[in-house]
């Protein structure tokens, strides 16, 4: 992966976090959540943005999701007037399943390690 599109990439998801936090979203459903920008993955061309989120409130997900879904209008729009690119790429917003996996992946070697505890100390 280029420098560039890695730079383009950096400067999206700031702006995306910045939007979150500062920007005009009148979404109910947005008021008040807490919303992380883990990443974000651009095509090589550039016209396609992949955002990647992180919802605190996993019984949320599904409703925050297609509120910022339905919110990428003025995402495009904020994003645009922050980002100096000629076009700004048309944004995906997915749910970051990565810090899930890796609790859960925690949670499993916690409970080996246990095992394994219990096996010594009872031999």
């Amino acid at each position: 992966m280029s420098t560039r599109v890695q730079r383009i990439e950096e400067t999206l998801r700031r702006a995306i976090a910045d939007v979150l936090l500062f920007g005009g979203l009148r979404d109910p459903r947005l008021q008040g959540v807490q919303v992380g920008v883990t990443g974000v993955r651009v095509t090589p061309d550039l016209l396609q943005a992949r955002i990647f989120v992180d919802i605190m409130d996993p019984k949320q997900s599904k409703t925050i999701l297609a509120a910022l879904r339905s919110a990428t209008p003025v995402f495009r729009s904020e994003v645009a007037k922050k980002v100096h690119l000629r076009r700004v790429p048309s944004l995906t917003f997915e749910a970051d399943s990565a810090i899930e996996r890796g609790l859960r992946i925690e949670s499993l070697l916690a409970e080996i390690r246990d095992e394994d505890a219990g096996r010594e100390s009872g031999s």
